[in-house]
């Protein structure tokens, strides 16, 4: 719930949720916003999500797609430039690479709500002179700022690592 107000989500808004899981998230985004688009790698995953939202799927405010969020263009579900939010928990291993591609995208989102590990996120919002390239190629794009802290022993099972909420606001190619 606290990831969703983050994002600051009204009822107009389109969103694209990267891997939905089990589907927590995905039931409090369809709570806000007009439509959801969930793309989910693992194809056991997105059966039991095509079974859990079934009413969604068919009333047309989740829209389902089984790939790689590294091979999705947002354009194939009418997502359009700086029209859409993106929230997601993403795998950690995948943040540089995907803040990267969605940054730099024909078509970039609006704003991004993303969890990932505490420190990347401390990174992304540093100033000079301390830096990396992975904030500077953020910081060109957006706005990033810390919304909160998770401790990693609100995770099952723990993971090794702090995560945090982090918000990438005003993201413009220009």
């Amino acid at each position: 719930r606290r990831i969703v107000e983050s994002a600051q989500i009204s009822n107009e808004d389109e969103i694209l949720e990267v891997g939905p899981g089990k589907g927590i998230l995905t039931e409090e985004l369809l709570a806000r916003a007009q439509r959801v688009v969930a793309v989910e790698k693992d194809p056991l995953l997105v059966k039991m999500l095509r079974m859990k939202f079934s009413n969604e799927l068919t009333l047309g405010r989740l829209t389902l797609v089984e790939g790689d969020i590294l091979k999705f263009d947002p354009t194939t579900e009418n997502l359009l430039p700086g029209q859409y939010k993106i929230v997601a928990n993403i795998p950690y291993y995948l943040t540089s690479y995907f803040l990267r591609k969605m940054l730099e995208a024909k078509c970039p989102p609006q704003n991004m709500t993303l969890t990932i590990q505490h420190e990347v996120a401390k990174r992304i919002v540093a100033k000079p002179p301390h830096m990396n390239l992975l904030a500077l190629s953020v910081q060109i794009f957006g706005k990033p700022k810390i919304a909160f802290k998770i401790s990693k022993k609100e995770f099952n099972p723990t993971p090794k690592v702090d995560s945090a909420v982090i918000n990438i606001n005003d993201i413009s190619r220009e």
